[in-house]
């Protein structure tokens, strides 16, 4: 009994200190740009097919929305909702058509190293996404990681790059993810 409680205890100074050594974020509303890169998943798998980036004219461009909420000094919660431009109809019916939009809603966790107070903190995140491509619907799981710029607390600035693993492979293909933009505390 004595050693339970011992461990109920450091597990509660354990937590509380880790979880308020700094203030945390606030609520954040920001705005991106985006870049999907369709073709490094495959040259990843396959080495021998030459190149393996896009290059910056060949990927699909985009827009994204955020909302940011510190959980604690140094893990913050994002939900972001992106607008792809893609010929989404090229991947599941073979043929190419129009540019069209593919709309994403993606929560994510991001852990840094470095309280949210450091004016240059590097994270690491992943999550969970939908999104509907033309009138089909995709899961995928990013994971990545970035850089985040504190403008004194007020206005962050992020770059961040993600592998998007698919969970819908005949709607939604394998893609690297970059993004980059500001968050504005409100």
């Amino acid at each position: 009994m004595k050693l339970k409680l011992t461990l109920i205890i450091a597990l509660s100074v354990f937590s509380t200190v880790l979880f308020a050594q700094h203030a945390k974020k606030g609520q954040l509303i920001g705005l991106g740009v985006t870049l999907s890169d369709f073709k490094a998943p495959s040259t990843f798998k396959n080495t021998s097919s030459g190149s393996g980036y896009s290059a910056l004219r060949d990927m699909s461009k985009g827009v994204s929305i955020a909302y940011y909420r510190g959980l604690c000094s140094k893990v913050d919660l994002s939900v972001k909702a992106n607008l792809i431009f893609r010929d989404y109809s090229l991947i599941y019916q073979g043929i190419s058509g129009k540019s069209e939009i593919g709309i994403e809603l993606e929560p994510n966790i991001h852990i840094r190293l470095v309280p949210d107070e450091a004016k240059i903190a590097p994270f690491v995140s992943t999550g969970v996404g939908v999104g509907m491509y033309n009138d089909k619907y995709g899961a995928f799981v990013p994971a990545g990681g970035g850089i985040q710029f504190n403008m004194q607390g007020q206005t962050y600035f992020f770059a961040q790059a993600q592998y998007k693993f698919t969970l819908t492979k005949k709607v939604l293909g394998d893609n690297m993810f970059y993004s980059f933009g500001f968050a504005q505390k409100f």
